[in-house]
């Protein structure tokens, strides 16, 4: 279907009006007019004028037959196919990277009385509203599992393409789009991602959906082509576009601005644009969510551009006579084409990586270290060999940016990859126990036990996630298989040991916190009950085939979580908190080999970690001094309502 690359306001430009539109491959599906299908309804209806819109059917054989309606920001038909092909291309990126399908979902832990409770229930379909409200704001709700799309009136200043006062709507913009579905994605997979515990946890949300957009472009080699032709092969000069987002909202808001946020360039102290330059200091004093997420986006933009300088390097020489620097004037329109071939496959295979690594990252509490982590070591599982040198690019731009673990020894792929189990607890008789008790549940026991037999529904139920392509099929397995993993940790098999749970983050006795605040300049000791009560929120099995000789093999992605209240009466952080008391969570991504039902990776964050709860006492009473903005943002309803208004 045909839509927008950048920005309508593109369009109007006459050298750039061509590699503007473009078509977007999108999947082809049954759709009824909306367009609705299998993973999304758009719904038009403007609040403001009380009305809906009439809704495109993308099958109507005028429409089909032209790849869609002509690109219009007066036709709100067509802003409802530009959201749609957006969504859906996006979807299909993550599909790929995580080889499963993308499955909705609402994350409910509290019921109407206030009191906690766990519910996990299925959505069929994300709903999109092009134009949801009149307001500098576009976000993904939680509540609704909805995209909210905004229009309004640009600025009365003369900048860049925009006419001062004209419409601009948000829904036009593939960069907003994008950003705002990866959103609902990574909420999708993370739900407790978005609980604001640490600098980086809303920073991560906002960069990481920037690195999807942003990298999304790189899907269109006649773009790049043209961003390639203009900057003569430089992605570091400033008339390339490629890192700028949302150009068209960015200069509308404020006609000082360049774009919305610019990821390669910067304006100096005297209003010059400059390159943006590495600098590590920014990751310790950076705290706006914004901002310090584009230091993520930053340092995944500088691998890029180091991994295409260096892939690149050859066709410079030849191109050049061997002297590296190319004459002056317009380039060999070949050498644009090979220069954008291999731009667009390095810019694909990093955001697949980007997207895996997902399935590496602990399930709470994440920070940009950790990311890291999950980045090298989904990289070594899905490419051993690594000969075009990804993870290294990674290793040299965020080293490069100060995002360096605290938690490791050396900087190197060996130390960065999370380890196994066995390498990071020392309690034999936990880990033979829990190993043991997997293989119990999931029918890989001993050939002649006949208590394989109760297990059977368990691996049936594997199979059917494996080869079922309904998705309200596979959250239901899902959720049977979850169910069956809580059972076996709740006292219902004979393999169980005493404290087996530690091994996965959680702690069911009471746990006596110890640790010196340096603000208050005193010992502290805090201490909560024991608790019981956990959840299993996602159990998956899965195919993953290896991205060097395709070989195939199966794994299986069990995620545990526990919340806990501590007692913060009598300490320096009682005034800070209700009732005299903070949650606090802890848990494990738990990854298994099924071939061999070995342990290959368990990513913890300690439920009995003092540290970790010192920082994250440390993180709230900062947020607190800022009392309107923690109001919002630290809201569990609709964190990026208030994340995105301007």
């Amino acid at each position: 279907m045909r839509g927008y690359a950048f920005d309508p306001s593109f369009s109007s430009t006459i050298d750039r009006r061509r590699s503007n539109e473009v078509i977007y491959k999108v999947r082809w599906e049954d759709t009824s007019p909306g367009p609705t299908g299998e993973y999304i309804e758009v719904i038009d209806y403007d609040p403001t004028k009380e009305c809906f819109y009439e809704p495109v059917w993308l099958e109507d054989k005028y429409v089909l037959a032209d790849h869609g309606l002509t690109l219009s920001e007066g036709d709100p038909r067509f802003h409802q196919q530009q959201v749609y092909a957006v969504v859906m291309s996006v979807i299909a990126q993550f599909e790929k990277a995580l080889s499963r399908k993308i499955i909705w979902s609402r994350l409910l832990d509290k019921d109407d009385s206030g009191r906690t409770e766990f519910k996990h229930e299925f959505v069929e379909r994300l709903r999109v509203y092009p134009h949801a409200m009149r307001q500098q704001n576009a976000y993904y709700s939680p509540t609704k599992v909805a995209l909210l799309f905004g229009y309004f009136q640009a600025s009365e200043q003369w900048s860049g393409n925009n006419v001062p006062g004209s419409a601009i709507f948000t829904c036009l913009s593939p960069d907003i789009v994008a950003h705002e579905v990866t959103h609902a994605i990574l909420d999708s997979l993370h739900p407790y991602l978005r609980k604001d515990t640490n600098y980086d946890m809303l920073a991560f949300h906002e960069g990481f959906a920037d690195i999807v957009a942003l990298l999304q472009r790189f899907t269109f080699q006649t773009v790049v082509e043209d961003q390639i032709r203009i900057s003569r092969g430089d992605l570091l000069s400033s008339h390339n576009f490629l890192g700028d987002l949302a150009i068209q909202f960015g200069q509308a808001v404020s006609g000082n601005r360049r774009a919305l946020r610019s990821f390669l360039v910067e304006k100096d102290d005297d209003g010059k644009i400059q390159l943006v330059k590495p600098d590590p200091v920014k990751y310790r004093t950076i705290e706006d969510p914004h901002t310090r997420g584009g230091l993520l986006v930053a340092a995944v933009f500088d691998a890029f551009v180091r991994l295409y300088r260096y892939r690149v390097a050859d066709l410079i020489r030849l191109a050049s006579g061997g002297s590296g620097i190319l004459d002056q004037g317009e380039i060999d329109p070949d050498l644009v084409k090979r220069l954008a071939a291999e731009a667009c496959e390095i810019a694909n295979k990093l955001m697949l990586t980007c997207i895996r690594a997902l399935d590496y990252c602990p399930p709470l509490d994440l920070n940009f270290g950790d990311y890291l982590r999950a980045l090298i070591t989904a990289d070594v599982e899905h490419n051993p060999e690594d000969e075009e040198g990804l993870r290294f690019a990674l290793l040299e731009s965020f080293r490069a940016w100060g995002i360096v673990p605290e938690d490791v020894n050396t900087y190197s792929v060996a130390s960065l990859m999370w380890k196994n189990p066995e390498e990071n607890y020392n309690n034999k008789s936990h880990l033979e126990a829990l190993g043991k008790s997997l293989r119990y549940i999931f029918g890989a026991g001993e050939a002649d036990d006949p208590r394989q037999r109760a297990n059977s529904n368990v691996v049936q139920s594997m199979e059917r996630v494996l080869r079922e392509n309904n998705r309200r099929q596979i959250f239901k397995e899902s959720g049977f298989l979850s169910a069956a993993v809580h059972n076996m940790f709740g006292y219902k098999f004979q393999y169980y040991i005493k404290g087996v749970e530690k091994v996965l983050g959680m702690n069911f006795n009471a746990i006596t916190y110890q640790f010196h605040d340096e603000v208050f300049d005193q010992d502290i000791t805090l201490k909560s009950e024991g608790r019981d009560v956990f959840q299993v929120y996602k159990c998956r099995p899965l195919i993953r085939y290896n991205g060097r000789d395709g070989y195939a093999y199966k794994i299986l992605i069990i995620t545990f979580l526990q919340k806990i209240f501590v007692n913060l009466k009598n300490s320096p952080y009682e005034e800070f908190f209700p009732n005299g008391q903070c949650d606090f969570r802890g848990g494990a991504t738990l990854i298994i080999d099924l071939s061999s039902f070995e342990i290959k990776y368990c990513i913890v964050k300690s439920i009995s970690s003092s540290e970790r709860l010192k920082l994250q006492l440390k993180y709230a009473m900062n947020r607190s001094s800022e009392e309107q903005n923690a109001a919002l943002l630290m809201q569990d309803d609709e964190p990026f309502a208030a994340l995105h208004i301007h």
